[in-house]
């Protein structure tokens, strides 16, 4: 059912609740949306909608709208801590509300909007990309990441026995160096010079810079704010990244390129609130498998690598290293060795 994907607005809802109601409670989005998708994704069980889903031109409208929003409550969070009677407790509830629901559910409405074939709502996906500065990851993910996922070559593909932590690391640098290399290229492919002002990077870089430079002119506690909003949602965008294909690589063959991607090289969900929650995030192959699809007609692929729990529960699981290896390593072995039973 269409009304489902409303679920994002409730958790994004909590954040200028819990700001009215100030102190503690300003935590309310960032507590309830890790306890929230975790329990109901236990309590609702597995999704056993059909295999192949329905496409709906309204529901394009929620990932719009949400992105909208979200922007809208973070704006209006920097200019409530501003202000002199805001407590450092509520600076520190709002900000890492406003991070977690940007990184958790605006980070996934983005990523639908930037695989768009809609310049409207790739400028939309972009804009909120840029509010924590990350505008270059569209760059990376979709010209980089969809062509190299689950090999060696993509720094957003976490290695089996990679911790979290260290593939953070790895990913966020590897990403920005990964956009630059890209976008040279192009532009030296259509016979223009790489600092050119056509190029993308220089462009994402100094909208981001100007941004920068209004927020800190309009107040230091707002610029505060942003910087931990964005450090927050980068850091959650790339911890979804290090669930997404951990341990499941791609055989390369002696011409050096990788075999076809498919459903067993992306971690996938049918949890009910999962998908609802997170726009069908969790029927991850088939968005592999055409990126262009919208997220309410992505389907639930046979086959594919199957997570013991929700992306939210083992994204939880990942902050603890030896226990996320304890649990996804011999899944990740298992579902390799079973593609590979009986080949050369």
């Amino acid at each position: 059912m269409l009304l489902r994907y409303l679920t994002p607005f409730a958790f994004l809802a909590l954040l200028p609740l819990g700001g009215w109601l100030g102190g503690a409670w300003t935590f309310m989005a960032a507590a309830a949306t890790p306890l929230c998708l975790t329990s109901l994704d236990t309590v609702l069980g597995e999704d056993i909608a059909p295999p192949k889903q329905t496409r709906v031109a309204a529901a394009r409208w929620f990932p719009r709208v949400y992105i909208v929003l979200q922007l809208a409550v973070t704006a209006w969070a920097a200019a409530w801590v501003s202000r002199p009677s805001t407590t450092l407790l509520e600076f520190i509830g709002l900000a890492i509300s406003a991070g977690v629901t940007t990184g958790v559910f605006g980070f996934v409405a983005a990523h639908e909007m930037v695989h768009s074939r809609w310049r409207s709502e790739r400028a939309l996906g972009l804009l909120l990309l840029g509010s924590v500065f990350y505008m270059h990851f569209r760059i990376a993910h979709v010209h980089g990441h969809h062509l190299r996922a689950a090999t060696v070559e993509d720094p957003a593909s976490a290695r089996l026995g990679e911790g979290l932590y260290a593939f953070l690391l790895r990913s966020v640098g590897g990403q920005l160096r990964e956009a630059w290399t890209f976008e040279a290229d192009r532009r030296r492919r259509i016979g223009r010079t790489v600092f050119g002002g056509g190029n993308r990077m220089i462009v994402y870089l100094a909208l981001e810079g100007f941004f920068l430079i209004g927020v800190a002119a309009v107040s230091f506690r707002a610029l505060g704010f942003i910087a931990i909003v964005a450090v927050i949602a980068v850091a959650l965008l790339e911890s979804f990244n290090y669930v997404a294909h951990y341990g499941l690589t791609r055989r390369v063959a002696l011409d050096g390129r990788a075999e076809r991607l498919a459903p067993q090289h992306s971690w996938n969900s049918g949890r009910r609130m999962n998908n609802a929650a997170l726009f069908n995030m969790g029927r991850h192959s088939d968005h592999h498998r055409v990126m262009t699809r919208s997220y309410e007609g992505l389907e639930a692929l046979s086959g594919g690598a199957v997570l013991p729990s929700g992306y939210a529960a083992a994204l939880l699981t990942a902050l603890v290293p030896p226990l996320w290896r304890r649990i996804m390593d011999p899944r990740a072995e298992a579902v390799m060795s079973l593609r590979y039973a009986g080949t050369p």
